[in-house]
């Protein structure tokens, strides 16, 4: 996938065919998402367009209401990520600063979107805003359009016919409180964190479950602590893994919340290596047990049930 951080680094003959733009701050890149992906791919194939994501690296709200600004659920890499495995071939995504947020609404459209990406459809969700003060909408996008020559189309959002409006707030709520299956729903594909393998305190070893710790920045937004059923990525594999997020309680509970997956039939050293880490249920709280013994045995039901789980495919 072709990607650009800048706009002043898009070639003149980049998009020679024009091009179908989908907008958004895509966190997630969810269902809904994906729904208005799949619309922008049908009429760039329609009118023979070039497909072009344009998103940004950071959400607006960071810097314009940084208070508010809720944390991401995936890092902008994970996203590029993503777009790439659904099959986008383009995206132009840039930081959302000072300056871009000063473009009024009706210069981005001319010099951004007509000028440097040849824009002819653009797709958007229905809370789209743009340009400095939130003052562009959908229907300033449509006006503008006629005047420009580009079409507009508003996606409606999507529903899961249980679950209701799929949204990046309520997948982000249910990561936070632990909801891994509703978010897995909304997602199309489990909540992920990844991070560098550290060296811990060796514990997991020493009870029988050599755990890998990740460590340094984590990407992606970590659920709520707690024991669950998951899979750890390793190099492109998959293997199935028992994950704990949160603080030993038995051993260290004054210690620092960690993310560790005890990795299920897996031997080999993992420090060192990036590991993506994948949540599929969650099996209970964090729990203070009286001995070493009490928390093997309860760490091999948690095994058990993992096992169950994964097979199962939930």
């Amino acid at each position: 996938m072709r990607t650009y951080e800048s706009l002043h680094t898009i070639p003149d003959d980049a998009f020679p065919r024009g091009t179908a733009i989908a907008i958004g701050k895509f966190d997630g890149v969810h269902l809904g998402h994906r729904a208005l992906l799949a619309r922008m791919a049908e009429i760039a194939e329609e009118r023979s367009l070039d497909t072009l994501v344009f998103t940004f690296t950071n959400n607006p709200l960071s810097f314009l209401r940084p208070e508010i600004c809720p944390e991401p659920i995936l890092s902008s890499r994970q996203r590029l990520e993503v777009l790439e495995r659904l099959g986008e071939t383009a995206c132009v995504m840039v930081p959302f600063d000072a300056r871009l947020a000063a473009v009024p609404a009706e210069e981005f459209v001319e010099r951004v979107l007509v000028e440097t990406l040849r824009v002819g459809h653009i797709c958007v969700g229905e809370d789209f805003r743009f340009g400095n003060g939130g003052a562009g909408d959908a229907a300033m996008l449509a006006r503008l359009g006629e005047r420009f020559g580009f079409t507009v189309e508003v996606i409606e959002d999507v529903e899961d016919r249980e679950l209701g409006r799929i949204s990046s707030t309520r997948i982000r709520e249910a990561i936070l409180q632990g909801d891994v299956g509703t978010a897995r729903r909304m997602l199309g594909r489990p909540a992920t964190v990844r991070g560098t393998v550290v060296q811990g305190d060796r514990r997991g070893r020493e009870l029988g479950f050599p755990t890998a710790n990740l460590g340094g920045e984590l990407e992606g937004l970590v659920p709520r602590e707690g024991v669950y059923a998951g899979w750890a990525l390793v190099g492109g594999e998959r293997h199935p893994a028992a994950i704990s997020v949160g603080v030993n309680l038995t051993f260290e509970p004054g210690g620092d919340a960690r993310v560790e997956a005890f990795l299920l039939d897996y031997s080999g050293d993992l420090y060192g290596r990036r590991i993506e880490v994948q949540f599929a249920e969650r099996l209970r709280g964090m729990e203070a047990f009286p001995d070493a013994g009490a928390l093997i045995e309860r760490m091999h039901e948690d095994v058990s049930r993992t096992r169950g789980i994964l097979a199962e495919g939930r």
